[in-house]
């Protein structure tokens, strides 16, 4: 699958403040893609500079082998064939359902047959003679999306567009996108601050902190082998115990484990809590001092006397306070200096 984007080296500066600094990636045909990053780490700025909302400072990004941004050429917004879905809905609210959707089809001989379609693929058909301060926030961004694909963009950019809505319609709405954009075939860029969001709705995504992207990877890759401790606190909870490392395994207060790298001497190990199991044991060396129902799973923490840990277990599991165990790791454990 050939490359249907590619960004080298854009840089952003407004004023003194660097909001996008010297960041490269490249987006498949038919790929989804996620930038995940904290508030004001540069991904909107940089989704903007791909729309052509904003210029960049430096770089080139080309898409589909045309030229959009060069430093000395700066192709317009409205000739760049992109769709961008932006977080408040931008919905016309003087304009019916319909009209919203086919506002960007040129050709008026297929708008009925667009909108028809359109209509059926994001299921708001009984919808479509409503104004849009009738709709819900989830029917609203629907026919925000609706209005962005009727006009056949090549690439479609999304700006945190299920952050206003409740947690179980935003991930309803987000599957949902994703298998049509999926089933058209049409590239996107996601932007979000949620980890799950784009580890569910990527098959790449870029983690970004100040300005620039720190590891971009597959959500199984950047969970499992994450390249900084930056980019693993980023990605869920994390543990970090003293070790010392071969390359091969790692010896530690909890015994020694296998590494997935080839650092040696003193490092710093990173544990999350799922990737440890329990045994009770009445020689073990480790006591159960809390233990949380959390509904599916149980948030046991424990303790050597010099070292305290948190474990996530399934909530069948019968363990209690007191309980003396003993810990083992379940993959190979991820080490940093």
């Amino acid at each position: 699958m050939s490359n249907f984007l590619k960004v080298e080296s854009i840089s952003k500066k407004f004023g003194s403040f660097t909001a996008v600094n010297d960041v490269s990636f490249s987006l498949k045909e038919g790929e989804s893609f996620a930038l995940l990053g904290e508030s004001g780490c540069g991904k909107t700025t940089l989704l903007r500079c791909l729309a052509g909302l904003e210029e960049p400072c430096s770089g080139k990004i080309t898409a589909d082998d045309e030229l959009f941004f060069d430093g000395r050429f700066s192709k317009p917004t409205h000739l760049r064939n992109i769709g961008f879905v932006f977080q408040d809905y931008a919905v016309f609210p003087h304009k019916s359902v319909a009209k919203n959707i086919t506002y960007g089809v040129k050709d008026p001989k297929q708008k009925q047959d667009i909108l028809d379609r359109m209509l059926q693929l994001f299921k708001i058909t009984d919808q479509q003679h409503k104004m849009p301060a009738q709709l819900s926030g989830g029917q609203l961004q629907r026919v925000a999306i609706a209005r962005t694909l009727a006009s056949s963009p090549s690439l479609v950019l999304l700006d945190e567009p299920f952050s206003n809505l409740d947690k179980s319609l935003a991930i309803e709405l987000r599957d949902e996108i994703r298998t049509i954009l999926s089933q058209e075939n049409l590239p996107s860029i996601l932007v979000t601050h949620d980890q799950q969001e784009a580890f569910a709705y990527a098959d790449t995504v870029a983690v970004m902190k100040d300005g620039e992207i720190l590891q971009c990877a597959s959500p199984e890759e950047l969970y499992m082998q994450p390249l900084s401790i930056d980019v693993a606190e980023f990605l869920g909870k994390c543990q970090f115990i003293e070790g010392d490392s071969n390359g091969k395994s790692v010896q530690t207060p909890i015994g020694s484990l296998s590494t997935n790298n080839n650092l040696s001497g003193s490092v710093k190990v990173l544990l999350r809590p799922e990737n440890i199991t329990l045994q009770k044991d009445p020689t073990g060396t480790f006591k159960i001092i809390a233990n949380k129902f959390l509904g599916g799973i149980r948030e046991i923490t424990l303790t050597n006397g010099s070292l305290t840990l948190n474990v996530h277990t399934s909530s069948h599991m019968s363990y209690k306070v007191d309980d003396s165990v003993r810990l083992t790791t379940i993959s190979e454990v991820p080490v940093f200096k």
